[in-house]
């Protein structure tokens, strides 16, 4: 075998295998984050939604909450949302639901910003994060990947961190597990 047909053989073989390598490491890292949030307060927050009240961590004292953080530009966020919309609709009385949308702090289009919000239906609230709810949420360690969805307990504790695209059994299960 050539030295040129080795190397041909071995530079796909490598770059691979640092692809899932390092893919595999943010997976981890992102999976701490989440879970580092688990069992502790939720962070004191002020944010305004697009209806213009404004919320708080003192909002939601004593009721269940569920904080679903999506964006545009995310395929799992699209995926999900019929099941967040069905989660909606059977929320119960004493559960909170905001929906926390990333886009201003990644620089999406107005625009952009706007279609998405209009293709999902969600009748919830949804809180515009700015930087420095962003950044209240990266110095107590937790993690913004979209989506997300957190679990709040009536203390302000939160109970349960879903990544990724979520079925509504699994969350409808995660806002029964921390009773009311």
């Amino acid at each position: 075998m050539s030295r040129r047909t080795l190397i041909s053989l071995i530079v796909p073989l490598v770059l691979v295998a640092t692809y899932f390598g390092v893919t595999g490491y943010i997976r981890a890292k992102v999976t701490d984050l989440i879970q580092h949030a688990v069992d502790k307060p939720l962070p004191d927050f002020q944010l305004v939604d697009r209806n213009g009240k404004s919320w708080s961590k003192k909002d939601l004292a004593g009721k269940r909450a569920v904080l679903h953080f999506f964006r545009s530009h995310c395929h799992s966020c699209d995926v999900e949302a019929p099941a967040i919309r069905e989660l909606e609709q059977s929320k119960p009385d004493d559960v909170v639901w905001l929906h926390v949308m990333t886009d201003v702090v990644l620089d999406v289009t107005p625009a952009t910003t706007e279609a998405t919000i209009a293709r999902k239906k969600f009748t919830e609230p949804i809180l515009m994060a700015d930087v420095a709810f962003v950044e209240l949420f990266h110095k107590a360690k937790w993690a913004q990947v979209t989506p997300i969805t957190y679990i709040v307990d009536p203390k302000g504790v939160v109970r349960y961190g879903l990544r990724g695209r979520q079925e509504a059994a699994t969350v409808r299960d995660a806002i029964a597990a921390v009773g009311s």
